[in-house]
């Protein structure tokens, strides 16, 4: 609060920035818009029973009752196709009626398949294909009325078998191994991975040489270590002479006579 002296009188005036009284005058505003909104939505959730009671009330001279839709089988004659050894899924529909729909179905249904009234599904795995379409009579009543009708079937044997489709196929085609292997490319590779071990023998031999490594520690085990790298190479070379032994007794054996 401060003295205001200006125009040669004097007063009080209280102080503030033209900001605040602008905030103020926002929240003012905001809070009889929100009042308002509170307020009309008060009036309509107490008037909107009596709409609703006044337009289910039937008019003068009108009939009692609603007239209802009629009970109609939406399902079409022919079903969509099963396959054998797939699982199958199929609902029946219908339009109209009142309350809850019991189904009913007449003929014999592929081996597999079943038929829940209340639901009205036609579910399950047939085992078979069949020779010709199967016919079925179907009927639906909601406890007044029944609307009946009929329906075809066709169940279809697969020729290729079943597999599950992998997630993954690349596109790389098939080697003919066997060809390769007559033409001498499996003796190529057991000796590439015989030159491969001892490159990579002699490799280790240098570094342990270069670097002083003891392989058993104290003195004079460097001594040992071209003994035990000659053991590696003799392995490697018995390893190799098996595999080419082995692969010629396989082609010999398995060539058509």
């Amino acid at each position: 609060m401060r003295r205001n002296r200006r125009g040669g009188g004097s007063g009080l005036e209280f102080g503030g920035s033209g900001e605040d009284s602008f905030v103020a005058v926002v929240v003012t505003k905001l809070t009889g818009a929100l009042l308002f909104i509170l307020l009309l939505t008060m009036v309509i959730m107490a008037l909107l029973p009596k709409a609703i009671d006044s337009a289910a009330r039937p008019q003068d001279g009108g009939p009692a009752e609603v007239a209802r839709r009629p009970l109609k089988i939406l399902t079409p004659e022919s079903l969509p196709e099963a396959i054998a050894g797939r699982p199958y899924t199929v609902a029946l529909a219908a339009d109209g009626g009142q309350g809850p729909l019991h189904w009913s179905l007449d003929g014999a249904l592929p081996e597999g398949l079943s038929f829940d009234p209340d639901s009205g599904l036609v579910k399950g795995t047939p085992s078979k294909g069949t020779p010709q379409p199967v016919d079925l009579a179907v009927r639906v009543s909601d406890g007044e009325k029944i609307d009946a009708g009929s329906l075809r079937l066709v169940v279809y044997q697969s020729d290729a078998p079943l597999t599950t489709p992998a997630w993954w196929k690349p596109g790389i085609p098939p080697v003919p191994w066997r060809a390769w292997l007559d033409q001498g490319v499996g003796f190529l590779i057991v000796w590439l991975v015989h030159l491969v071990g001892m490159s990579t023998l002699a490799n280790f031999e240098r570094q342990a040489e270069a670097g002083g490594v003891a392989i058993e520690g104290g003195e004079g085990s460097l001594s040992l270590a071209p003994r035990r790298f000659a053991v590696y190479r003799l392995l490697v070379r018995l390893s190799t002479m098996s595999a080419t032994f082995a692969l010629a007794a396989w082609l010999w054996t398995s060539r058509p006579h």
